[in-house]
C-alpha cells in the first residue's frame, strides 16, 4: 500500500515538475513577444513623426480638462437657455476655459428656476417663464454676469497674499 502511495505520489511529481519546466520554456518567448509588442506601442505613441512636427506639451504640465459646460437642464426653455448660452459662451475666453454647470428646477405655477455655477461658486441665477423668446434674452444677460465674476473671482485669487487657502475658498 506505502509503495502505491509512493508511486502515485512520483508520477504526480514528475507530471507537475515537466508542467513547470515546459512553461518555463515558453517564457523567454513571451518576453520577446512583449518586447517586440512594446516597440510597436512605442512606436504609436511617438510625440513627432514623418507626418508633422512634434505634439507640444502643455505649459503647465497640466492635463485638467477646462471649457466644459455641463447641461443639466430639463424643460424646453431651460434647453433654450443652454444653447443659447453655451454658443455665446463658448466665442468667450474667459468662459470658454471655466468648467460650467447650467442647473435648472422645473416649476409649473412659477416657471423654472435656472442657475449657473461653477466648483461651488454660483454666478447667475435667474427665473423662466416657459416663452423660449425669454431664455435667449435671459441667456445673453447671463454671459455677460458670468464673465464679470468670474474675471473677479480670477483677480480676487490672484492676489490673495494667502497661501493657505484652496482656489475654491476664496470669494
Amino acid at each position: 500500500m506505502n509503495t502505491l502511495r509512493t508511486t502515485a505520489l512520483w508520477a504526480l511529481t514528475t507530471a507537475f515538475l515537466s508542467v513547470s519546466t515546459a512553461g518555463a520554456e515558453t517564457l523567454p518567448d513571451d518576453a520577446g513577444a512583449n518586447a517586440q509588442e512594446q516597440a510597436e506601442v512605442d512606436a504609436i505613441n511617438q510625440l513627432d513623426s514623418p507626418d508633422g512636427p512634434a505634439i507640444q506639451q502643455r505649459p503647465n504640465g497640466s492635463s485638467e480638462l477646462t471649457g466644459v459646460m455641463v447641461d443639466r437642464t430639463i424643460t424646453m426653455a431651460g434647453k433654450t437657455f443652454y444653447r443659447a448660452f453655451s454658443q455665446r459662451a463658448m466665442d468667450n475666453r474667459v468662459i470658454g476655459n471655466a468648467t460650467i454647470i447650467i442647473n435648472e428646477r422645473p416649476d409649473a405655477r412659477w416657471g423654472s428656476q435656472v442657475w449657473i455655477m461653477e466648483g461651488n461658486r454660483m454666478y447667475f441665477r435667474t427665473q423662466l417663464s416657459p416663452k423660449i423668446s425669454e431664455a435667449d434674452r435671459a441667456a445673453g444677460e447671463a454671459v455677460q454676469i458670468v464673465e464679470e465674476a468670474l474675471l473677479r473671482h480670477q483677480l480676487t485669487s490672484a492676489m490673495s497674499p494667502d497661501k493657505d487657502l484652496g482656489s475654491e475658498e476664496l470669494f
